[in-house]
Order: structure tokens, then C-alpha cells, then sequence
């Protein structure tokens, strides 16, 4: 898989070549979207809040896996992003990821763009 593939989902920055990796998901009841920001967990790598340490951001959806992990999932562990586009999905609800959890990412190597290209507009 080529990682211009990943440009289309709105999520990932043309501005910086990023680098992309496959990584485990723990098991989660609920469905994940590109954009969710990720920590490192027990299990393999799960949605990350305001007090967590994130790792890496997902870049494609994942459907809910409650029963076991699922491997390969492509995640920017270095690279730009677009800050819009990122969700926090740690409680019950998806939200925009929050001030805070995001301005942990440039100390990770993920690094913010205000605004990205995907297929159909400015995002």
C-alpha cells in the first residue's frame, strides 16, 4: 500500500512525507474513525483522552472488534496532520479532539496543520 492512499481521507497533511505504520488495535465495542488520535495500551493501541500520551493517529475506520484485536491497521506515527479532522474517541462519544490532547502530538512527531486537501474540497 502506497501511503498517497492515505491522503484522500482528509486526515494526513501532504506538506510533510509522514511515516506510516501497521499496529494492533485492542479490542473496542465501538466503531473508530481516521482521525482517531491513539495511545499505546495494553492490548495493542486504543483511543486516547486528555490524560493519555498519545502515540499515533489512525488512518482509516476501524468497526467495532469487542471480541479480539485486529492488526495491520495504518496509523501516522510521524508526520503532519490536520487538526480539524482529529477526533478524540475515548468515552461513549466521539468528539473533536480537544486543545489539550492535541497539543501533546508535535511532542510525539505528529506535527498540526490548520487546513488539508482531500479529494472533494478544503477541509
Amino acid at each position: 500500500m502506497k501511503v498517497e492512499e492515505f491522503f484522500d481521507r482528509g486526515v494526513l497533511h501532504s506538506g510533510h512525507p509522514p511515516i506510516v505504520d501497521f499496529v494492533t488495535m485492542a479490542a473496542s465495542a465501538k466503531n473508530l474513525k481516521a482521525g482517531t488520535i491513539l495511545k499505546k495500551g495494553e492490548g495493542g493501541y486504543a483511543p486516547a483522552g486528555d490524560s493519555d500520551t498519545p502515540a499515533a493517529v489512525l488512518l482509516e475506520d476501524v468497526d467495532a472488534h469487542a471480541s479480539a484485536a485486529v492488526d495491520k491497521v495504518p496509523v501516522v506515527v510521524h508526520g503532519l496532520v490536520v487538526k480539524s479532522r482529529l477526533l478524540d474517541c475515548s468515552d461513549a462519544e466521539e468528539a473533536a479532539a480537544s486543545d489539550e490532547l492535541c497539543d501533546q502530538l508535535p511532542g510525539v512527531g505528529i506535527y498540526l496543520a490548520q487546513t488539508g486537501w482531500s479529494e472533494t474540497k478544503f477541509c
